[in-house]
Order: C-alpha cells, then structure tokens, then sequence
C-alpha cells in the first residue's frame, strides 16, 4: 500500500495532524507531525464508547437513525441492545 499524499494533506489541512516541530533547512531535515486536539478528543471518545464508559450517541438528528433500510433497522435495534446490555 503505497502513501497517500492527498489523504495526509487533507488531514493537515482539515485540522487532524498538527506540526509538532518545523523543518529547520540547516540541522532537521523534516518536520515532525502530531495528532491535533480534536483528533486526540475523537480518539478518546471512541476508546471510552468500545470501554462502555460511554454509550453511543442516539438522538433523533443523527444520521445513522434515520431508518432507511433493513440493514439500518438491524444495526440500531443492536446499538440500543448494546446500550441497555451494561454488562457489555
């Protein structure tokens, strides 16, 4: 699998990889990356959602509720059955 520059630049400038340290012509030649706060925020909550720290987000807004399909329908009867499981 080759390096996907438009993905890495699209992150970057999205705002989910900040430069840690620039280059420095004379001494480093490349600059060091590091995941932003947002990136580091969305990481966490999704290690607390797979812990059942937290539960998944249900609300009528979210796109994944909108029931279109059979498959839909499948997924979100197991997502409230994870919810009420708090043994999971």
């Amino acid at each position: 699998m080759s390096w996907d520059k438009n993905r890495w630049e699209r992150l970057r400038r999205d705002g989910w990889i900040d430069v840690w340290r620039h280059r420095n012509r004379t001494t480093i030649k490349y600059s060091i990356y590091k995941t932003s706060f947002k990136c580091s925020q969305l990481i966490s909550r999704i290690y607390r959602i797979m812990l059942a720290q937290e539960d998944l987000p249900t609300s009528e807004r979210s796109i994944f509720y909108n029931n279109k399909s059979y498959t839909d329908k499948v997924y979100n009867k197991a997502i409230d059955d994870m919810i009420k499981d708090k043994d999971r």
